[in-house]
């Protein structure tokens, strides 16, 4: 049985609909995107207008392989019996001076709902995003709104998701949360997703401060592994782990 942390939500995150009305009708919301979303081809599958796609800097913040997607197990690619079940998520650091690198890139108002409902286990931030090689005391360059934790009682009860997560986690966990995987948990990111964000991250013309932020600058649930440790290691499977041929064009980087 599955012991779930209980876990803050994020102060001043926002709810999608909260995000759309701050965009409004007729604006253009500049997206970062840290893990899949790395990735100039699955940030168009979702949102084709997809424009001005850069590379960027975020601070005081850490990127983690820390909670469960629904669309793994609905897509087949999720491993439950060995908790190879991990999304990426930004949470806030202790460290002011942590950060990883991003991907921004701009999207019409008319888009945006597709984009948000792809993340609907998220609640969402705006942060400053910094330039790449920029010192610790340049200033950002811009704005973006990024991926963040909500709460079991979010997703669950008031989006309706309790029922297929129930489907998805309690015949392996017992028991049922998103957001209560604590770093003794032994959760461990999905491959199929994990391969995709590296190649997506390794892609000719993107910085190699990028791939290695991908790296170095990601956590697993125990907020001390690295995934570059992890793939030296007990990951070393991640990058041979192709996905199905329906979800090929999908999941390769």
């Amino acid at each position: 049985m599955l012991s779930a942390t209980a876990v803050p939500p994020v102060p001043g995150a926002l709810t999608a609909s909260e995000v759309v009305a701050r965009v409004g009708a007729s604006g253009v919301a500049s997206i970062i995107g840290f893990g899949s979303l790395l990735s100039e081809q699955s940030a168009q599958s979702t949102c084709p207008s997809a424009s001005r796609f850069r590379l960027g800097r975020v601070r005081g913040w850490r990127r983690v392989f820390g909670h469960p997607a629904h669309i793994f197990f609905a897509r087949g690619i999720a491993r439950p019996d060995t908790r190879e079940i991990a999304s990426l998520c930004a949470e806030p650091s202790e460290d002011a001076a942590s950060g990883f690198v991003v991907a921004a890139f701009d999207v019409p108002a008319s888009e945006l709902p597709a984009l948000l409902e792809r993340e609907e286990e998220f609640n969402f931030v705006e942060v400053p995003i910094y330039p790449l090689g920029g010192g610790a005391s340049s200033p950002p360059e811009s704005t973006g709104i990024m991926c963040t934790r909500a709460t079991d009682e979010e997703v669950l009860d008031r989006r309706g998701h309790r029922a297929k997560y129930e489907a998805a986690l309690s015949p392996h966990f017992g028991s049922v949360t998103v957001w209560g995987w604590g770093a003794d948990s032994g959760l461990r990111p999905c491959p199929v997703y994990c391969r995709h964000c590296v190649l997506a991250s390794q892609k000719p013309g993107v910085p190699k401060e990028a791939a290695d932020s991908f790296l170095d600058e990601t956590l697993l649930a125990d907020r001390r592994t690295t995934l570059r440790q992890y793939l030296q290691a007990d990951g070393g499977h991640v990058m041979h782990t192709l996905p199905p041929p329906e979800l090929k064009a999908r999941y390769n980087g």
